[in-house]
């Protein structure tokens, strides 16, 4: 179990899904100071832990391979949260690090039955498919026009929108929501 103090609790990554723990890994603080987890080998382990995903440490090239995911995940993330179509190209990118060789099950959970597919090989190669796969998932089924982005421009946290009539703005409306209310108030005050 991660303890509560570790930057991944704290932050609040591990509330949705694999590959947006890894978007959101380059986070803004809301005030336009970026803070990249990549950089923290605690962080890593504990999204490691966390999602059960049994490799050793990332090296160098590894990295590399996850900034270019990450890149993907946000870009996808983007469209979808502008309303804009997916392209070929994009999904032929998505495709790309999905080309990992899967055994498909059937299971049983809480919630009924589930296909699931795991990766028939270990490693990063494995893991790196995973969380694209994740992705996949999110925009395949209905929650891709649920995906977006925070309006708050110091922000950009890529979040699910759970509300009903799919009108949420921010990550958080206690900070991100909250800062961009006084932002305009404090203009309008202004002007």
């Amino acid at each position: 179990m991660i303890p509560a103090s570790h930057q991944f609790r704290i932050h609040k990554f591990g509330q949705a899904a694999p590959w947006m723990d890894l978007a959101n890994s380059e986070m803004w603080d809301g005030y336009g100071h970026l803070t990249d987890f990549l950089n923290d080998p605690q962080w890593i382990s504990d999204f490691l832990e966390y999602w059960r995903f049994r490799v050793p440490s990332p090296g160098p090239g590894v990295l590399r391979d996850l900034r270019k995911l990450r890149k993907l995940l946000r870009h996808f993330a983007g469209k979808t949260s502008e309303g804009t179509a997916i392209q070929t190209r994009d999904l032929e990118a998505l495709n790309s690090w999905l080309k990992v060789p899967v055994f498909r099950r059937l299971v049983e959970d809480q919630n009924g039955l589930q296909l699931t597919h795991r990766p028939v090989q270990i490693g990063w190669p494995a893991v790196l498919a995973q969380i694209a796969d994740s992705l996949a998932e999110a925009v395949a089924h209905d929650s891709k026009d649920r995906l977006k982005i925070c309006a708050n421009p110091g922000c950009a946290w890529v979040f699910v929108d759970r509300t009903k009539g799919r009108v949420r703005r921010w990550c958080s409306d206690a900070t991100c929501g909250n800062r961009d209310r006084v932002r305009r108030s404090r203009a309008a005050h202004k002007g």
